[in-house]
């Protein structure tokens, strides 16, 4: 029974629907430049919820997320105050995040092949990401939200190699078997970390769109698409192989 691990943020749920009220709260020229103010607002969030994690005390990615919104809009060199009801708002949606286009259809088909074991490990909260889940109907594949590893339960952030080898360690302590592990996420940096602790890699490109490999040893992802139903199924085939050989 192989495992394979869904990223959450950005990965199995997409983040349209925060672009839309980062768009009507600052009323920005055209949604493609709010898009872009939201893409430099996450990646820096990023960067300092990775600096706490490795360097100082554990802070939630969302607490980082909310306290950092102003300064990406100031450091872009908008001139707009965002009050704390707006904050309140465009927070607020992460919480009603949808699922990345296909994504259903490829949670299905892998409940279809009767034989992966579906987890998701993400930097978000543990109980924010069942409450996703639920509301998009997917939460009986993941365990009834059983099969969530959350950095928050570890106060230790993605890409940290614990991290990866937890969620292993978890997984065989709960099926008593050693099988083939499998990441899916939109971030170079997530994958490199999973590909470290001896996961084979799934790119979707929705985001990043180039995997600079030179930044990682030279080494890329076993699996690369541009939707979520191509990643999974060149990984269902790639595994149907390997139980061939």
């Amino acid at each position: 029974m192989p495992t394979v691990a869904f990223d959450i943020l950005g990965t199995l749920f997409a983040f349209d629907v925060v672009v839309d009220v980062v768009h009507d709260h600052l009323k920005l020229a055209s949604r493609d430049e709010s898009k872009r103010l939201f893409h430099t607002w996450l990646w820096s969030s990023l960067r300092d919820y990775f600096a706490t994690s490795h360097n100082g005390p554990y802070i939630q990615l969302m607490v980082i997320l909310r306290n950092s919104l102003q300064r990406t809009v100031s450091a872009q060199g908008y001139d707009i105050k965002l009050n704390e009801d707006s904050i309140d708002q465009i927070m607020g949606t992460f919480k009603t995040l949808e699922p990345m286009p296909t994504a259903l259809d490829a949670i299905k088909l892998l409940q279809k092949q009767g034989n992966w074991n579906i987890w998701a490990v993400t930097n978000g909260g543990k109980e924010a990401t069942q409450e996703l889940m639920r509301r998009a109907g997917i939460l009986d594949a993941f365990g009834d939200g059983a099969n969530i590893l959350s950095c928050d339960d570890l106060l230790l952030s993605k890409p940290h190699p614990r991290v990866y080898t937890e969620l292993m360690r978890t997984v065989i302590r709960k099926t008593k078997l050693i099988e083939n592990f499998y990441l899916v996420a939109t971030h170079a940096w997530d994958l490199a970390g999973a590909k470290n602790a001896a996961f084979r890699t799934v790119f979707l490109t929705s985001e990043e769109k180039i995997y600079i490999k030179e930044a990682y040893g030279n080494i890329g992802p076993d699996i690369e698409d541009d939707s979520m139903l191509g990643c999974i199924s060149q990984m269902i085939g790639q595994e149907q192989k390997r139980s061939l050989l």
